[in-house]
């Protein structure tokens, strides 16, 4: 027993523990679930940039390049040759315009507008050269016939019939029928000739009596290859 006279014992101490390494710390349910969540959001985004380089990186290197433009030649034009020009021959006096054609026997030599006086037109030029006003000498020419007339001078003669003059017909009517002068007015026709050169027919279409200094005759003239000794 214990004595009265002496304090109450102290109960004695437990024997201390060891303290061991310290346990890791236990995250809770709220801070677990945060972290799922984190976790997914990046794995999305991580998804997402990965198609995005699946497509517009397999598109540049799998996908061809677009072809070059192609060149557009225009068509050559065609080239124009010379023969296919009209020859025009440039008459040889202003007084005389027109075209030839033919070389055959009978084809027409030249034909065109002709305006010519006293001065005479020479038939075996082409065209047909009128002369130098105020001379004389070549043949056909004009001259004036009473107040109002004008005759044409040379070896000429007058194409009656309702066809148009031709060189045969012509030839055959001069051979037969020519005179040194004839007197003619508007759309009147007459054959033509001086000695050795083509046959001819002038057709009138105006008279000048008072033009120059015997007087004017215009119309058309056509040269035939054809003449009285061939």
């Amino acid at each position: 027993m214990q004595d009265p006279s002496q304090p109450p014992a102290q109960p004695p101490h437990p024997p201390a523990t060891q303290a061991g390494p310290p346990q890791p710390a236990t995250a809770g349910p709220s801070q677990a679930k945060l972290w799922g969540t984190a976790a997914a959001v990046v794995s999305a985004v991580a998804g997402v940039a990965s198609a995005f380089a699946a497509i517009f990186g397999g598109s540049s290197s799998t996908g061809s390049a677009p072809p070059p433009p192609s060149s557009v030649t225009a068509p050559a034009q065609p080239v124009q040759s010379s023969t296919d020009k009209p020859s025009t021959p440039a008459p040889v006096d202003s007084k005389t315009t027109g075209t030839g054609s033919g070389s055959g026997a009978g084809s027409v030599r030249w034909t065109g507008h002709v305006l010519f006086g006293q001065e005479g037109v020479d038939l075996d030029q082409v065209p047909p050269r009128v002369g130098v006003p105020g001379t004389f000498g070549l043949r056909p020419s004009v001259g004036r016939e009473g107040s109002s007339s004008l005759q044409v001078k040379g070896t000429v003669a007058v194409w009656s019939g309702a066809e148009a003059p031709t060189a045969q017909g012509c030839k055959e009517l001069l051979a037969t029928q020519a005179t040194g002068a004839a007197v003619v007015g508007v759309n009147d026709r007459v054959c033509l000739v001086q000695e050795h050169s083509p046959i001819a027919v002038l057709e009138v279409t105006a008279t000048h009596y008072d033009a120059g200094s015997y007087g004017q005759l215009e119309g058309t003239l056509t040269t035939w290859n054809l003449r009285l000794d061939g």
